[in-house]
C-alpha cells in the first residue's frame, strides 16, 4: 500500500514540473497562456489518473478489509464448531463412562476362576470316592455300618444281620415303628438305607427338597442305600487255613471275579456320593459368589442347599448345579445382561458360557466311557449266565469221554 502512495506522488510531482518548464520557456503572453493551458490540461489529466488510481486503490482495500472480516468470521466460526464439537465429545465420552460403571461385570469367579475351583472341586471328588472303597480312610458315625463296610464280609447271616442293625439303628420308617419292630424309633431319615431318594436329593422326611451338598449324616445314608443296592451280602472271606487248600483257592478266584463286577458299580455310586460332599475350597467361592456381581449373588441366595448357607461349604453338584443356572434360570442375570451396552463384555461373557458348555460335554464325554464300561459287563455277566452253565456242561462230558 505504501508503494501505491509513492507512485500517486511521483505523478503529481512529474505534472508539476511540466507546468514548471513550459513557464520557463514562454517568450510571450499568448506563449504564456498557451503553456499555463497545457500545464493545466496535464495536471488535470494526472489528477484524474490519480483520481482514477485512489479509487481503483481505495475499492482494492475496502476488497482487502471486507476479506479479511470474512476470514475472521470464518474462523470465529471454525473455532465455535471446533469448541461444540469438543464439548459434544466430552458429553458423550462421559455418557460412556457412566454407561459403562453403572453396567461394569465385576469379577466374577464363576465365570473367570471357577476352572480354578472346579478342578479342586474334581480332584476331591476322586480322593473322596477313592476312599470309600474299602480299606479306604472315609469314616461314619454309625458303629453298624462302620463295622458292615470297614470289616471282612462275614457269612450271609452276618450280613443280614448287619443289614438290620444298620436300618434300625438310623432308618426305621413310620409303620415299622408303628408296628413296635425291636430297635425301631422315630428317624429323621426313614428308609434312607433303601430308597434311591438318597442318592440323588439326600435322605431325610418325605417331601424336603434337593440337597446338592449333603451333610454328614446323608453322606452316611447314601453309603448305606449303596451297601444295600449292590451287594448287602457280598461273599464271604474264608480262613487262612482254608485259603491253603486246593478248593479254597478256587473259591478266592472265584470271589475276585464277583468283586471285579461289583466293584464297576460300587465305582459309580461312590463317584456320585462324593460329588455331593462340600470340598475344600468351596468357602472361599462362596465368599467370592457374594462379593461378585448382584446376580450371582442373588441367585445364590435364593436357590443354595441349605448346607451351602448353613456352613458356607459347597459341593461339585452345586457348583454345576449354580454354574449352569445362574445365567438361564436367573431373572437378575438377563436384567445384568440387558443394560450391558459394551459388546467386548457381552462376548466375555459368551465366551465364559461356551467354556462351561464345553466343561460339561467333556464330562459327559467321560461318563460315556463309564456307561460303555458298564454295559459291556453287563453284556459279560449275561453271556456267563446263560452260556457258561452249557459250556462247563460240555467239558465235564468231554472229560468223561476222555477218561475211557
Amino acid at each position: 500500500m505504501t508503494k501505491k502512495l509513492v507512485s500517486w506522488f511521483l505523478v503529481l510531482c512529474g505534472a508539476l514540473t511540466l507546468s514548471t518548464t513550459t513557464n520557463a520557456y514562454a517568450d510571450c503572453d499568448g506563449c504564456v497562456v498557451a503553456s499555463v493551458q497545457a500545464a493545466a490540461q496535464e495536471i488535470t489529466t494526472a489528477i484524474g489518473s490519480l483520481g482514477s488510481t485512489l479509487l481503483n486503490e481505495l475499492t482494492e482495500i475496502d476488497g482487502d478489509i471486507g476479506g479479511i472480516g470474512a476470514k475472521q468470521a470464518a474462523t470465529s466460526a471454525m473455532a465455535a464448531n471446533t469448541q461444540r464439537d469438543m464439548a459434544a465429545q466430552v458429553q458423550q465420552q462421559s455418557e460412556i463412562d457412566a454407561t459403562l460403571q453403572q453396567t461394569e461385570l465385576p469379577l466374577d469367579p464363576c465365570a473367570t476362576s471357577g476352572s480354578n475351583y472346579a478342578m479342586q472341586a474334581v480332584h476331591s471328588v476322586n480322593m473322596t470316592a477313592s476312599n470309600y472303597r474299602p480299606g479306604g480312610n472315609a469314616t461314619v458315625s454309625s458303629a453298624p455300618l462302620s463295622k458292615a463296610l470297614g470289616s471282612v464280609a462275614p457269612s450271609i447271616e452276618a450280613s443280614r444281620r448287619a443289614t438290620t442293625s444298620i436300618h434300625e439303628a438310623a432308618y426305621c420308617n413310620a409303620n415299622e415303628v408303628a408296628l413296635g419292630y425291636p430297635g425301631c424309633s422315630s428317624s429323621s431319615m426313614p428308609d434312607g438305607d433303601a430308597n434311591a431318594d438318597s442318592l440323588y436329593t439326600g435322605a431325610g422326611m418325605p417331601g424336603k427338597d434337593v440337597d446338592l451338598t449333603f451333610t454328614p449324616q446323608e453322606i452316611e445314608a447314601a453309603r448305606a442305600y449303596e451297601r444295600m443296592s449292590v451287594d448287602p451280602e457280598p461273599p464271604q472271606y474264608v480262613t487262612k487255613a482254608e485259603a491253603n487248600t486246593e478248593v479254597g483257592k478256587l473259591y478266592i478266584a472265584m470271589q475276585k471275579a464277583y468283586q471285579a463286577n461289583v466293584s464297576s458299580a460300587e465305582n459309580t455310586l461312590n463317584t456320585l456320593i462324593a460329588a455331593r460332599a462340600p470340598f475344600p475350597g468351596s468357602a472361599q467361592l462362596i465368599s467370592d459368589i457374594n462379593a461378585s456381581s448382584d446376580s450371582a449373588e442373588q441367585y445364590y441366595n435364593a436357590n443354595a442347599s441349605p448346607v451351602a448357607k448353613s456352613t458356607g461349604t459347597m459341593s461339585l453338584a452345586e457348583l454345576e448345579e449354580f454354574e449352569a443356572g445362574r445365567r438361564w434360570r436367573n431373572p437378575y442375570w438377563q436384567i445384568e445382561m440387558g443394560a450391558v451396552a459394551d459388546p467386548t463384555k457381552l462376548a466375555r461373557e459368551q465366551l465364559y458360557t461356551t467354556a462351561f458348555m464345553a466343561d460339561i460335554t467333556y464330562q459327559n464325554f467321560q461318563r460315556s466311557q463309564h456307561i460303555e464300561v458298564l454295559l459291556g459287563q453287563l453284556l459279560a455277566m449275561l453271556e456267563r449266565t446263560s452260556e457258561r452253565p452249557g459250556l462247563d456242561a460240555q467239558l465235564q462230558r468231554v472229560h468223561a469221554t476222555n477218561a475211557k
